[in-house]
């Protein structure tokens, strides 16, 4: 009988619900356009709602300060002190974006993409999280805060409510 390590089976299982939770762009590995994602003409994520007013708490992210962010799997870490936002934002498939906080729950370090694992990862003590915030590995206990992240033309707008 084969003893199953507790981390290796978490991290498939993100993997895997990540995977199916971006229709196709993997979170480990290679990044692919997904083939069942149908894109509207102007490239806007199905269902992302529409920016608001800066006075609404939108930030805009003008893609040519982070041109890694023009293609799916592509990320940069975004820090406007100005607007209280310090995030790694992703592209996580086309034309839809994630923003997460970059400071780890657990203490106060700042936490990377992994973009070959798919996840975001605390230098100081291993905690890990999914895409969408999730604690996938301890001793963090408490997810990283996640904002609603838009594309439109040329800029990505994320959520910071006030």
């Amino acid at each position: 009988m084969t003893k199953l390590d507790r981390r290796a089976v978490l991290l498939s299982l993100a993997q895997g619900g990540c995977a199916l939770a971006t229709l196709g762009v993997g979170c480990g590995g290679e990044w692919r356009q997904a083939e069942v994602l149908d894109l509207p003409p102007d490239g806007v994520c199905p269902g992302a709602p529409s920016p608001g007013s800066a006075e609404e708490g939108w930030v805009e992210v003008r893609l040519s300060d982070h041109p890694g962010l023009e293609t799916p799997g592509g990320h940069a870490p975004v820090r406007l002190p100005e607007a209280l936002l310090d995030v790694v934002l992703v592209h996580a498939r086309p034309g839809c974006y994630v923003a997460l906080w970059r400071i780890c729950t657990h203490g106060d370090c700042t936490v990377d993409w992994l973009p070959r694992e798919g996840v975001m990862e605390c230098p100081c003590h291993g905690s890990r999280f999914a895409l969408d915030g999730a604690v996938l590995q301890g001793p963090a206990q408490r997810p990283l805060r996640a904002f609603t992240a838009v594309r439109r033309q040329d800029s990505v707008f994320i959520l910071r409510p006030r």
